[in-house]
């Protein structure tokens, strides 16, 4: 056999020759296989067996996730978390006399790669907002349907966080607004006092009608704005104003 160069080629050199090609072309073969992606595992933790049943039901029903394990109390689901490495809990937020947050921060802990949904029946703003302040990755009611859990579980596989609707997500920047802005306040060192004082100033207030709204003195209103001023780090009225409303504070 005569190669590209027109040199004649023994058995051995059109092995070598060959070899290059055949595995060019099985790597090119191999880079157009549809990757394989493992179902997500999820560990199911509910105190009603009736609950824990159907949920268990429906995701056995869906190729891309694996039901791991089910359970009905906290320190079980800790247990068996640290056993089989879930990658989604759904923790009910009532565990009989257990709170259900108090877990979810312990399974956070304990299993850093997990992603912890609380699934509740009862809907209640402090507990949505505990949820999210201690790195839950979703909250839903129980009242979902199928296919809203579903997509929600698979929008955490992805790593977003999900609510169940926009009223809910609604309240919940309201009240990440709310802490945001009172972390701005303690940082500042304003009182809320002396934010109400910097708020009537920029109304237009004169120091005599806050001493008045206030039942102070007129000397007491200009010791308490020279010492905003000091705080804020300005020399007068407009700039303190002016600072407050850059802090988002007014």
């Amino acid at each position: 056999m005569v190669n590209s160069w027109g040199v004649e080629m023994d058995i051995d050199d059109q092995r070598l020759e060959l070899e290059p090609v055949l595995e060019s072309r099985y790597v090119e073969e191999k880079e157009l296989l549809p990757a394989v992606t493992a179902p997500t595992r999820v560990l199911v933790v509910d105190d009603h067996e009736v609950v824990r049943t159907g949920i268990c039901a429906f995701l056995a029903a869906e190729p891309d996730f694996s039901v791991v394990g089910e359970v009905s109390e906290g320190n079980a689901a800790i247990a068996l978390s640290l056993e089989l490495h879930p990658d989604i809990i759904l923790l009910d937020v009532f565990l009989g006399q257990t709170d259900g947050l108090d877990i979810a921060q312990q399974l956070l802990r304990a299993c850093p790669d997990a992603r912890v949904v609380i699934f509740t029946g009862c809907f209640d703003d402090e507990s949505l907002f505990r949820a999210f302040r201690i790195g839950a990755h979703g909250y839903l009611q129980k009242s979902l349907s199928t296919r809203g859990v579903l997509a929600a579980l698979r929008a955490v596989r992805q790593g977003e966080r999900v609510l169940m609707d926009a009223h809910t997500l609604t309240q919940l920047l309201d009240e990440f607004g709310r802490v945001s802005r009172e972390q701005t306040r303690i940082h500042s060192g304003l009182t809320e006092t002396e934010i109400e004082i910097v708020r009537l100033v920029g109304e237009g207030c004169t120091n005599k009608e806050i001493a008045l709204r206030h039942f102070w003195s007129e000397v007491t209103v200009k010791r308490k704005l020279q010492e905003i001023y000091r705080k804020l780090q300005v020399s007068d009225r407009a700039q303190a104003v002016a600072e407050v409303l850059r802090m988002g504070l007014i």
